[in-house]
């Protein structure tokens, strides 16, 4: 396999001044262009007009002239026609011919290129470009003229084309010299006003560049033109999107350097005194408490990983997401949790509708928040105790209900348990504070809302202890989070 020995080369970004000045400047040079070709056939038109009139007068002249004579004999034109025909200093002379039907010469300039494809129209002027002796001429001619014995005869003038192509090409030069002119100037002044107008880019770039790195504030954008403001407030939101990533991490490593203090100081001093025993039944004793407290640091290690993933979790990537059943769902975690109850003593049992429960969410997420949901219940509820897991249908919502027979969270503690790291006073189970605080990261990620209801349900309307409920949008499409 070869490699190519040339240098990558950096592949230029165009500047967007530059974009906008080119799709400004060219499509302007294309509309002068075009604009020179109208330009041109206008000045044409222009320049042919006054004199066609002329020659129109010099054919009219000349054919009332002939009708005045006989063309079998010689023609004699008088001396205020010929001075007419004859010019002047400023206006060119006019040849003239007559044509008999056939295209024959009666009289005239013979030299005078005959018309091509003339018809018969009466009175009918028409003019044609030609060219004599190598030099342009403009030709007038008509048809419907006749001598005193009533011969019919076609009449035409000539005359050169120079001071026509002198009047147009003085127009022509007087139409474009100001847009020669105005279109530099045009270019130069929308370029020095697309810089202007681009400032505020650059004093934003020379702002962010100016910032220190763990400056992540808003930026300001009362000073800065409509245009930019929906690219400020998007840079705002990466930033403060930003800023709750790295508090999310800071405060993912303050909790764990402080909760992993307590059992990793026990596992070490358990670890010293096993070393210093010498009894087989205390050491086995402190090995025990060894491996209690090696699970206990295990456990809240996994809570926490599993909390910061939480936190850190975007329902709008659809690999995260999918359509869940709640209800198979809810059923295979709780079989999961089965053998766990079963050594506690613990009576763990399931309620389903009976149909299925579709939500819209990430999978591993939804099964983690249940998972906290039953290891929490059966944490606190004694031995002989029940723990009940409900999948229903409400409405639009899906629940999701974990009731226990334990002793209760007060209603003024209701609201402070999903703290991290905080536990109710007065319990003797052991625990990290971090379950219920995963329930609710997840619970938001997917829109769901939590709420403590009465213990009592239809079964056993005065049991005591804690049913908590999380409602999910009944859906198939995904949400983003607000």
């Amino acid at each position: 396999m070869f490699s190519n020995p040339a240098p990558r080369r950096a592949r230029r970004r165009a500047t967007l001044l530059g974009r906008i000045l080119l799709w400004m400047i060219v499509p302007l040079f294309v509309l002068w262009s075009i604009g020179i070709v109208i330009t041109y056939f206008i000045s044409l038109n222009i320049a042919n007009s006054p004199y066609d009139r002329t020659l129109a007068s010099h054919l009219r002249l000349l054919r009332h002239e002939v009708e005045q004579q006989r063309l079998a004999s010689s023609v004699a034109l008088s001396e205020s026609a010929r001075t007419v025909l004859a010019g002047s200093a400023d206006e060119p002379s006019t040849s003239w011919q007559i044509l008999d039907a056939n295209g024959n010469l009666l009289a005239g300039d013979p030299s005078i290129p005959t018309p091509e494809n003339w018809g018969y129209d009466i009175d009918q002027i028409r003019f044609r470009n030609a060219s004599l002796d190598h030099q342009a001429i403009r030709m007038a001619y008509v048809w419907g003229g006749r001598d005193q014995d009533g011969t019919g005869f076609l009449t035409v003038v000539a005359e050169p084309a120079e001071a026509r192509a002198t009047l147009q090409q003085e127009i022509l030069t007087g139409m474009l010299t100001p847009q020669l002119i105005i279109l530099p100037l045009a270019a130069m002044l929308a370029g020095l006003g697309l810089t202007q107008g681009l400032e505020p880019l650059s004093l934003l770039q020379e702002h962010m560049r100016r910032r220190k790195p763990s400056d992540l504030s808003p930026l300001r954008d009362d000073l800065a033109p409509a245009e930019i403001v929906p690219l400020i407030a998007s840079m705002n939101n990466v930033l403060q999107r930003l800023s709750d990533s790295i508090e999310s991490q800071r405060r993912f490593v303050a909790n764990a350097a402080h909760q992993l203090k307590t059992p990793l100081a026990g596992i070490r001093t358990q670890c010293e005194l096993a070393l210093r025993e010498q009894e087989p039944e205390r050491m086995r004793d402190s090995l025990q408490q060894l491996i209690t407290g090696s699970q206990r640091a295990t456990r809240l290690v996994n809570q926490l990983l599993l909390l910061a993933q939480a936190e850190s979790l975007d329902p709008t990537q659809s690999r995260t997401t999918e359509l869940l059943d709640l209800l198979r769902l809810a059923e295979s975690c709780t079989l999961e949790w089965v053998e766990t109850a079963l050594q506690r003593h613990i009576d763990l049992g399931f309620e389903s509708p009976g149909e299925a429960l579709p939500i819209f969410g990430n999978a591993v997420m939804v099964r983690e928040l249940l998972n906290n949901l039953i290891d929490n219940a059966l944490l606190y509820t004694p031995r002989g105790g029940r723990v009940t897991v409900r999948a229903l249908p409400e409405g639009d919502r899906v629940c999701l209900e974990v009731q226990d027979s334990g002793p209760g969270i007060p209603p003024e503690e209701q609201s402070r348990v999903f703290d991290r790291f905080y536990r109710i006073l007065g319990h003797g189970a052991e625990g990290s504070g971090l379950g219920l605080a995963i329930v609710r990261e997840v619970a938001e990620h997917h829109h769901a809302t939590i709420a403590f209801l009465p213990p009592g349900n239809h079964r056993d309307p005065v049991s005591a202890g804690t049913r908590l409920r999380v409602s999910f949008p009944r859906d198939d499409a995904p949400r983003t989070r607000s």
